[in-house]
C-alpha cells in the first residue's frame, strides 16, 4: 500500500542560514565536543585541579560533589548558557530585564580578579617549570639560608628516613624555598616575577586576539593535553607504585567527608556568579544544551577524580618521610607539597613535567577564556571600541593590577574569600531575576521553543529554589568569615565585598531611574520586546508560539504536524501546496504512545490528492 506524507517544515531560522548549520546539527557530536573543549578551558584553574584528595583544608567528597554539582552547579550551566545560545550573542542581558545590567557588571569584576589571581598562578608554574630542568632544583637543596633557619634538603630526609626519622615539613628545603620565593622581598625575585608576569599578560594578548577558530583550537589541545597526560600518569602509577589502591579507599571514605566550605569547588567550575561558558558563535545555536552540560560534567569530575588520584598517591608516598598538615592553599600544594613529594618518586622528572605543563596548558587557555569573554561583553556595550583595543586595555589593566598581587601571590586567601562570597551572591541575584521575576514558566518555554522538549519539573522546580541554595551558601561563607586568622585578609574581604555590591546598586539604580524618568516603572519587571534570537522572524514566531497547541492531542490519537492541520481525520483544507522529500519523515512528530509509534500513518499529501483529481 503507497502511503502519503505531508511535508512538515520545521521552524527554521535565518541564524542557522548564516552559520551552515544544518536541522540536525544539534544533534550532531560535533557540538558536543566544542562544548566540552571551551567548558574545560574555563573551568579548569589551580583552584580545581585537586578535589577530591584531602590534602587540601578546603576538600570535597566525590559523593557529595555529584550531588552539589547536579543541584547548584549543572542547573546554573544549564540556565547560564542557554541564555547564551538563545540569544546568540553575549551582553548584559539588559534585554531579559534591565537589573541584569547591574549584575553583569559586577560578574564581570569577579571574572577579572579571578583571571588577574590565576595569572600569577601562570607565572608561578612557568617559574617553577624552568627551575626544574636544573639536575638539582632549588626546592631539593638548602642554599643562601640566615644560619639561625634550620633547613633538610631531599637528600637528608631520605637519609634520615631509613633511620626512620620523620622530619616535619616545616623544616625542609621546600617550605623555606616556597617562602623565600612568595613571601620575601629579594630585589632579584621580585624582579624575575615581575618579568615573567609580564610575559605571561603580552603572551594572553596575542592568543586572546587570535581568530575565533584559532582560540578553539587551543583549547581543544588543552583539554586533549590534560586527558592523555593524567591518563598516562595514571598508569604509570598502578605499575610503579604499592599506594594507588589506598589512595583509592581513602579518597573514597566516608569519614570526615563534610564540605569543609568547599562550595566555590562546585560553583566556580560551572560559572556561578562568573561569566560563564561562550562558544565564540562556533556551535549550533540549537545544541541540546541540558545534554551537553551533563557530558561535560561526567568528563570534568572523572578528570579531577584522576587528578586527585595522583595527588593522593604523591601525598601517602611523602608521608612515610615527612610529617605533612593539611594545606591550607592549592597555592601551597602546588608549589611546596607536591615538588618535594615527587622527590621519592622513581622518574620523579616525569611528575614535575606533569604538574606544571598541566598547569600551564589549563591556565593559558583559563586565561585566554576570561580575556576574550570578558573584552566581547565590554565590546557589546561599547561598540565603538574595536574588541581589539579592549582586549589590549584589559591585558594592560591585568598587568597593572597583577604587580602588588605578585609581592604575595602565596597570601591571598583573604582576597579568594571575598571572590568567593561574591560570586556566590551575584549568581543567586542572577537566578532570581531570571526564574523569579523573568519566570521559569516563560523560560521554559522559550527552550521548548528553541529546543523542542520542555524542561522537566525536575529542573524547573530546582530553578525556582536555586535562588535560596546560593543565598544560604553566600550567608555562610559571610559568618565564616570570623574564624580568619589574620584581620588584614577579613579586611581584604570585606573590603572587596563592598566594591562590588556598590557597582551593583549602582547601576540597579541607574536602570531603576531610566525607567521612571520614561514613566514606566513596572518596566524594570519586564523584558524587551527584542529579547530573544536576534532575526525579527524568530522573535515574532516566539510571541506567537503555544506550548498547549503544540503537545495537542484529538481523540483518534492522530499524527499532528503543525497548527494548520487540527486533526487527520478532519476536512483536509491547506494553504499551500508541500513539496515532497526524503527528509520530511524526520520532522513528523508523533503524539501517540511509544507502543504505537511504529503504526501506519494516516497523514495525507495534499499535492498527489490534487494530481489524483
Amino acid at each position: 500500500m503507497r502511503h502519503y506524507y505531508l511535508d512538515y517544515r520545521s521552524r527554521s531560522s535565518s541564524v542557522t542560514d548564516k552559520n551552515e548549520f544544518s536541522a540536525s546539527s544539534h544533534f550532531r557530536w560535533q557540538s558536543i565536543k566544542k562544548f566540552l573543549f571551551v567548558a574545560h578551558a574555563f573551568s579548569l584553574n589551580s583552584f580545581s585541579f585537586d578535589l577530591f584528595s584531602r590534602v587540601l583544608v578546603v576538600h570535597a567528597h566525590l559523593f557529595l560533589y555529584i550531588i552539589y554539582a547536579v543541584g547548584i552547579g549543572i542547573s546554573y550551566m544549564f540556565m547560564d548558557f542557554f541564555i547564551k545560545q538563545y540569544t546568540r550573542k553575549l551582553d548584559t542581558g539588559k534585554l531579559m530585564n534591565p537589573l541584569l545590567k547591574g549584575v553583569s557588571y559586577g560578574i564581570i569584576i569577579q571574572t577579572d580578579l579571578s583571571a588577574i589571581l590565576h595569572a600569577i598562578d601562570l607565572a608561578d608554574s612557568v617559574r617553577f617549570l624552568l627551575t626544574s630542568m636544573n639536575k638539582t632544583p632549588a626546592w631539593s637543596k638548602c642554599q643562601n639560608l640566615p644560619p639561625n633557619i634550620s633547613c633538610v634538603s631531599s637528600q637528608d630526609i631520605k637519609i634520615k628516613c631509613n633511620n626512620e626519622v620523620i622530619v616535619n615539613l616545616k623544616h625542609t628545603s621546600a617550605h623555606l624555598n616556597y617562602l623565600k620565593l612568595f613571601a620575601g622581598l629579594d630585589r632579584n625575585s621580585l624582579s624575575m616575577r615581575f618579568f615573567i608576569i609580564a610575559i605571561v599578560w603580552i603572551c594572553n594578548f596575542f592568543i586572546a586576539s587570535i581568530t575565533d577558530t584559532a582560540l578553539l583550537r587551543i583549547f581543544k589541545l588543552s583539554f586533549l593535553w590534560g586527558v592523555f597526560s593524567t591518563t598516562f600518569i595514571l598508569i604509570f602509577l598502578l605499575f610503579s607504585t604499592q599506594y594507588t589502591t589506598q589512595a583509592f579507599y581513602e579518597i573514597m571514605s566516608l569519614k570526615n567527608s563534610s564540605y569543609n566550605k568547599g562550595i566555590n569547588l562546585v560553583t566556580d567550575p560551572f560559572g556561578v556568579g562568573l561569566i560563564g561558558v561562550y562558544d565564540f558563535g562556533t556551535m549550533s545555536p540549537f545544541t541540546m544544551v541540558d545534554n551537553a552540560v551533563l557530558i561535560f560534567a561526567m568528563v570534568f569530575i572523572a578528570m579531577a577524580f584522576a587528578r586527585s588520584l595522583i595527588v593522593r598517591v604523591l601525598y601517602l608516598k611523602l608521608t612515610e618521610c615527612v610529617k605533612v598538615d593539611l594545606a591550607e592553599s592549592p597555592h601551597y600544594l602546588l608549589f611546596a607539597i607536591l615538588p618535594l613529594s615527587t622527590e621519592f618518586m622513581d622518574a620523579h622528572k616525569i611528575f614535575v613535567l606533569y604538574i606544571y605543563l598541566y598547569m600551564m596548558a589549563a591556565l593559558v587557555a583559563y586565561l585566554a577564556m576570561f580575556t576574550s569573554t570578558m573584552s566581547r561583553l565590554l565590546h557589546s556595550e561599547f561598540c565603538s571600541v574595536k574588541t581589539i583595543y579592549i582586549i589590549g586595555l584589559v591585558c594592560f589593566l591585568g598587568f597593572i593590577q597583577s604587580l602588588p598581587l605578585t609581592l604575595y601571590s602565596g597570601d591571598t586567601m583573604g582576597l579568594f574569600f571575598g571572590l568567593n562570597t561574591c560570586t556566590l551572591s551575584l549568581g543567586a541575584i542572577k537566578v532570581a531575576i531570571v526564574m523569579w521575576v523573568y519566570g521559569v514558566q516563560k523560560f521554559s518555554t522559550d527552550i521548548q521553543f528553541w529546543l523542542g522538549f520542555e524542561p522537566t519539573s525536575f529542573w524547573q522546580n530546582l530553578w525556582t529554589v536555586l535562588p535560596l541554595f546560593l543565598t544560604g551558601f553566600a550567608l555562610q561563607h559571610i559568618k565564616d568569615l570570623i574564624t580568619f586568622k589574620q584581620i588584614g585578609q577579613i579586611y581584604t574581604a570585606m573590603f572587596w565585598s563592598l566594591i562590588t555590591f556598590l557597582v551593583v546598586i549602582i547601576c540597579m539604580l541607574k536602570a531603576v531611574a531610566q525607567c521612571i524618568v520614561k514613566n514606566n516603572l513596572a518596566g524594570i519587571l519586564k523584558s524587551s520586546y527584542k529579547h530573544g534570537p536576534p532575526e525579527i522572524e524568530d522573535r515574532k514566531k516566539r510571541r506567537n508560539f503555544d506550548k498547549v497547541a503544540q503537545n495537542r492531542k484529538c481523540k483518534h490519537n492522530c499524527l499532528i504536524l503543525d497548527e494548520t492541520f487540527d486533526c487527520n481525520h478532519l476536512p483536509l483544507t491547506f494553504r499551500r501546496k508541500s513539496n515532497i522529500n526524503n527528509d520530511s519523515l524526520t520532522n513528523i512528530y508523533e503524539a501517540g504512545p511509544s507502543n504505537e509509534r511504529h503504526r501506519t500513518s494516516s497523514v495525507l499529501d495534499i499535492a498527489n490528492l490534487d494530481a489524483q483529481k
